[in-house]
């Protein structure tokens, strides 16, 4: 029995000491692990730290640029309402000096047909005959301006004179 109760006792104090050194073992890695939470957490807060000043200073940089866009955008528009005004008004001015010039062309056009009947019937005796191209297509217009008689009543005197001529011319032809 004292045997038994012995070797009990042995294997008892053999159990208590595995016991004693796990137990050491145990808090050993716990206050390591305590110890690697604590620096996980303080790298945790760095971390949430870091990221909160990042995002604030994205978040401040968004609106700064947002701001900068809006900004370019108004002026972006700005200068296209000026763009679309001066085009308006450069067409306009084209348009006045198109028309103007288009005026003098047709007035010139005028004068040359006039000298050209002149010459037909004073100078050469032989039919004059309007020109049928489209491009005289103003000549025979009634709305357009001007017209023979519109240009030489425009011209005054010597369109005049040159006309009572060609009917004087028409009257000892005919």
């Amino acid at each position: 029995m004292k045997a038994i109760f012995k070797l009990n006792d042995e294997k008892l104090k053999f159990n208590y000491s595995v016991l004693k050194q796990r137990e050491k073992v145990n808090d050993a890695t716990a206050k390591f692990l305590r110890k690697k939470k604590g620096e996980t957490m303080s790298l945790v807060r760095a971390i949430k730290k870091r990221f909160l000043e990042k995002q604030r200073a994205h978040q401040q940089n968004n609106i700064n640029l947002t701001k900068k866009y809006k900004t370019f955008t108004n002026n972006f528009k700005e200068l296209q309402a000026k763009y679309e005004r001066f085009e308006e008004a450069d067409d306009r001015r084209i348009r006045e000096i198109w028309s103007m010039n288009e005026k003098e062309a047709q007035e010139l056009v005028e004068k040359i047909m006039h000298c050209d009947e002149v010459i037909h019937l004073q100078q050469l005796s032989i039919p004059w005959k309007r020109p049928t191209d489209p491009i005289f297509h103003f000549l025979n217009d009634p709305n357009a301006t001007g017209g023979m008689d519109g240009a030489s009543n425009k011209e005054g005197g010597a369109g005049a004179s040159q006309a009572q001529n060609t009917s004087l011319m028409d009257s000892e032809l005919k």
